[in-house]
């Protein structure tokens, strides 16, 4: 689970990439309304999957125990994790000795197929964005 006020590394690369998937959805699909327009946005490709490396690790390595991790998830975050142990299966297969945090990493930091975001929370995330909410947020190391 996040902290509040945790800020990942990712963040202005996925909020970036979701105002441009929501400008395109919306130039494509004029529409009033705005939740069918996000909900065209976040079903657009991405650069990557936004998740941490080290998250993608921990549930990746739950799943694998055989332990409900996911059961707990929103939809849309369970079937992104499913999603990457899918990758992660096929990715061991072909290289068995490579080290498990470099083929979660590479998965990880791979285009993803959409954002595996709610309508509701990119549009929660896009007016954050336009209010300026992450303009001074600072990167925390521990």
């Amino acid at each position: 689970m996040k902290h509040k006020g945790n800020y990942v590394d990712f963040t202005a690369q996925r909020n970036s990439e979701l105002m441009r998937a929501f400008k395109k959805a919306y130039s494509e699909f004029p529409s009033n309304d705005i939740h069918k327009v996000f909900e065209i946005a976040v079903s657009y490709p991405c650069s990557r999957f936004w998740v941490s490396e080290e998250r993608a690790m921990l549930v990746i390595s739950s799943l694998m125990k055989g332990q409900p991790i996911l059961d707990t998830m929103l939809p849309t975050k369970r079937e992104m994790f499913i999603e990457i142990l899918k990758r992660y299966q096929a990715a061991r297969k072909r290289q068995p000795n490579k080290p498990f945090f470099d083929i979660v990493f590479d998965i990880v930091n791979s285009p993803a197929p959409k954002f595996y975001m709610t309508p509701g929370s990119a549009m929660v995330t896009y007016y954050k964005i336009k209010q300026g909410h992450y303009n001074n947020q600072k990167r925390i190391h521990h």
